[in-house]
Parts: C-alpha cells; structure tokens; sequence
C-alpha cells in the first residue's frame, strides 16, 4: 500500500491514509455496520457484505468512488449489525453516503487526511519517513 501511495501524483502521506480508507473493511466500519475494525474485518470475510450487488469476502479490496457496499439481505438483522447501527459513539464521514434503511453505503471520494475522524492523532509523515528509508 505504500508503494502504491508513493508512486501517485500528491502527498505521499494524503495518498496512503486515501487508500487505507478506500478498503473494504474500512468503509463497512466507516458506515457503521459493525461496532469495530476488527469486526468489519470477520464480517467481511464471512460474505456478509457485496461491492456492486456482487459478493466480495477481501477485507483488503479496494473500493472505488461510485461503488455501493451494501449488507446482504440475510445479515441484516444480526445482532452486531442492528446494535451498531444504533450507536451514536461515532459519526459516519463525508465520503461514505448512507443509502436507504442504512444497510447500504456509496464511497464518495478519496477521502483527504482532515476528512478521517480518527480517534487518536494519526502522524503518516512519520510512517511515510519509515517506509521510505
């Protein structure tokens, strides 16, 4: 992922924090079907969610702006989903747009690093300075 953030146009660090938040994983969690990453992780890899009406079980795919991730019908009514849904410990970012019902997502844009609502500092300088020694 960094080599792929590097060889972009731009900040190398706006890039990898963009394509870190372009995962699959990460917009089921931005969107909040799940309480967790961790969570968003299993639940993907389980098959509960499809990119485009097609099922996608790669936590890593990358999703690309316009794409619709969407909870399939049959995991809607898990109790993860439903109390995660629920919660108001987070906010869901400008670049993840909930559909109808809140069971379906569409990722807007690459986000920028001012647009990702991290719960702690995050300094990609430092890691881009790690990376690229």
């Amino acid at each position: 992922t960094y080599d792929e953030a590097a060889r972009r146009k731009g900040n190398t660090s706006e890039n990898l924090i963009g394509l870190l938040e372009a995962r699959l994983d990460a917009i089921v969690y931005r969107a909040k079907f799940v309480p967790t990453v961790w969570a968003a992780r299993q639940f993907v890899n389980h098959g509960h969610v499809t990119v485009n009406g097609q099922k996608v079980n790669i936590a890593s795919y990358r999703v690309k702006a316009g794409d619709v991730v969407e909870v399939k019908e049959k995991s809607r009514s898990m109790a993860l989903v439903l109390e995660a849904m629920q919660s108001s410990e987070r906010d869901i970012p400008d670049y993840v747009e909930l559909g109808d019902r809140g069971f379906s997502a569409r990722f807007v844009r690459q986000p920028e690093l001012a647009d990702v609502p991290f719960a702690v500092k995050m300094e990609p300088n430092l890691v881009v300075e790690y990376y690229a020694s």
